[in-house]
């Protein structure tokens, strides 16, 4: 009996629709399409994403947002897939802001387990992280990747990796072969 291919999305939390962290979440989902996963990446740059409002409509009865944007689109995509790579770009030593819209937004969908919301099914779904900097130093940001990483497994996920992808600013990171190979090699895991 065949198995179904593990649903996988990524999503892009960059202003920019090409630049690094599209390139990053791009190369780990090619290695996981390469190992028979279903993907599909999704770019905050072409959506619609405003800021949570902190309204709480989404923890009554329908559980949906009330924000009319493109935020349902992407969490009925979330809601079908078993994995999420999420790319990050570092701007003033944390996420964009992009990234913590979409972090924000995730609201109606995860909650941890000691929250009265926690929703069983939402759980253990896979998390890639990729981490994206203009600085050559891939530890500076350390604690605050750690910290964001722990953020996610408060919140259910199975953080399976992060990584960062560093000195974006000195060298085009789409030249550099054997970070893509890591990236794809990433992927490939994931889709196993």
């Amino acid at each position: 009996m065949r198995q179904e291919p593990i649903n996988i999305i990524g999503f892009s939390a960059s202003p920019r629709p090409e630049g690094s962290t599209a390139w990053a979440v791009d190369a780990i989902l090619e290695g996981a399409w390469e190992h028979g996963a279903k993907v599909r990446s999704w770019s905050a740059a072409g959506l619609d994403l405003q800021p949570c409002r902190a309204c709480f409509a989404c923890r009554t009865k329908d559980r949906r947002c009330v924000i009319q944007d493109d935020m349902p689109r992407v969490h009925a995509s979330l809601l079908e897939a078993q994995a999420l790579v999420l790319g990050v770009p570092i701007f003033m030593s944390q996420m964009s802001a992009q990234a913590k819209i979409f972090v924000d937004r995730l609201h109606p969908l995860f909650a941890p387990r000691f929250s009265p919301t926690f929703q069983k099914r939402n759980a253990g779904k896979a998390l890639v992280l990729a981490f994206v900097q203009g600085n050559p130093d891939p530890e500076l940001f350390r604690i605050y990747v750690n910290y964001t990483c722990q953020t996610f497994r408060t919140l259910e996920f199975d953080v399976r990796e992060s990584v960062v992808v560093a000195g974006t600013r000195s060298a085009l990171v789409q030249e550099q072969d054997a970070l893509h190979a890591r990236l794809k090699a990433i992927g490939a895991t994931l889709a196993s």
